[in-house]
């Protein structure tokens, strides 16, 4: 019996944009802990980066602290508002911040590629890429249709295989962000076509 896939979507409220838009809906101030909590499977670490950014730039301001537990937590307010959510422009002299972003630009730069050529082409020194990293990130990129296989990897009789050359769809170059692998955890009702309750998704860890 072939299955049929199901074609469902879904927003993850995470990423610059949503974390803008809670900061904006609390005029009397936020923690880091309050917009983490807001977005789905995001760690205070990753709001903290975004804030930190946000006070260089001089769009927040800290205003003071509360008691959080037995934690206190700095309380930050929005001091220059925008329509759009700040965010930081790719800078070519400086190596992207995460792995997934790093191969992304070398993706988008490189003709063709080998899984251990995007590996070597997004390392660097302090932030090395290991070729399992790779090696998921680009079969989850040519499920989704992102990139197309070139030339297939194929078994060798004995030992090894062939390794396998993709390359970037062209209308799927979108722009200098990194597309997010995610998680969906929901309950699907067959019958009639559609999630039943809320579709929670949270972004997968590499």
């Amino acid at each position: 019996m072939t299955r049929k896939p199901i074609h469902i979507e879904v927003a993850m409220p995470s990423g610059p944009d949503h974390y803008w838009r809670e900061m904006l809906a609390r005029p009397k101030g936020f923690t880091i802990t309050e917009i983490a909590l807001a977005s789905e499977g995001v760690a205070n670490t990753t709001v903290k980066r975004y804030v930190e950014f946000l006070k260089a730039e001089g769009f927040v301001v800290r205003i003071g602290e509360k008691r959080d537990g037995y934690a206190m937590r700095a309380i930050y307010a929005i001091a220059k508002r925008a329509a759009k959510a700040p965010v930081r422009r790719p800078d070519p002299l400086h190596a992207p911040f995460t792995a997934r972003e790093a191969m992304w630009n070398a993706i988008r730069a490189l003709d063709s590629f080998t899984v251990s050529e995007l590996a070597v082409s997004a390392s660097t020194e302090d932030r090395p890429v290991a070729q399992r990293t790779a090696d998921h990130y680009v079969r989850a990129l040519v499920r989704a249709g992102v990139l197309r296989a070139v030339a297939e990897p194929e078994r060798l009789k004995g030992h090894g295989s062939t390794r396998g050359v993709y390359r970037l769809v062209k209308s799927a170059n979108t722009g200098p962000r990194a597309p997010k692998l995610c998680n969906a955890g929901f309950v699907f009702d067959p019958n009639r076509n559609r999630v039943i309750g809320e579709a929670v998704v949270t972004e997968a860890r590499s």
